[in-house]
C-alpha cells in the first residue's frame, strides 16, 4: 500500500512528488507506504498490525495495532478500523504516537454504493486540544462485471479545536477485481 489514503486517512498529498509549489500536496519526495498483517478472527473482526514508512527524510517508521470491525444489515454497513500508531524513530521530528478511530457508514443500492467517512484522530502528545474529525462522502458504481468507478470528497480536519475546513481532498478511482 502507498500514501496516507491507503491507511484510512483523508489527506492531501501524493506518495511520489517531484515538484510542486503547494506544500500541502508536495512537501516531501516520498511518503506513506506499509505492510499489513490481518487475521480474520470472526466474520465481524480482523485484528491488524501494520508496519508503516511514513516518510524517508527524516526516516519515520511506525507500527500500528488495531482491528477492522464490520457490521452489515441488508443494504447498510458500518465499518471501523481503529488503531494505535507507535512512532518507532524520530518521534521528536513529527513521527508522533497517534490514536486513529475511522468509521465508514455505507449503503448499497443496485450497482451503487454511497458512504460517509468520519472518525476521530489525534496525536497522543496533544490529545486534549489537538484532535480533529475528518469527514468525507463518496460514491462508487459498478460499470462492468469486474470494474468500479467512483470518487470521494473529503475534509481531513473539518471539526475539532485544530480544524482546517478550507483544506479538502478529492479522490477519483477505477478499481478492478480479478476472479479468484
Amino acid at each position: 500500500m502507498h500514501s496516507g489514503p491507503s491507511v484510512d486517512r483523508i489527506e492531501a498529498g501524493a506518495t511520489f512528488c517531484l515538484h510542486s509549489d503547494d506544500p500541502l500536496v508536495c512537501d516531501h519526495v516520498y511518503r506513506g507506504s506499509g505492510l499489513d498483517a490481518r487475521y480474520a478472527a470472526a466474520d465481524w473482526i480482523a485484528p491488524r498490525a501494520r508496519l508503516l514508512l511514513r516518510d524517508i527524510d527524516p526516516l519515520k517508521p511506525a507500527l500500528t495495532l488495531g482491528a477492522t470491525l464490520h457490521w452489515q444489515r441488508g443494504r447498510f454497513a458500518v465499518t471501523g478500523d481503529p488503531y494505535l500508531q507507535l512512532g518507532l524513530a524520530n518521534t521528536d521530528r513529527g513521527n508522533d504516537h497517534a490514536l486513529v478511530l475511522p468509521v465508514e457508514l455505507a449503503v448499497d443500492v443496485c450497482r451503487w454504493r454511497a458512504w460517509l467517512d468520519t472518525g476521530w484522530n489525534t496525536d497522543l502528545s496533544v490529545w486534549r486540544d489537538g484532535w480533529h474529525v475528518p469527514v468525507g462522502a463518496g460514491v462508487r458504481a459498478t460499470v462492468a462485471p469486474r470494474v468500479d468507478v467512483g470518487g470521494e470528497l473529503g475534509f481531513p480536519s473539518l471539526l475539532g479545536p485544530q480544524n482546517t475546513p478550507k483544506e479538502r481532498v478529492l479522490f477519483l478511482f477505477v478499481t478492478t477485481r480479478w476472479p479468484t
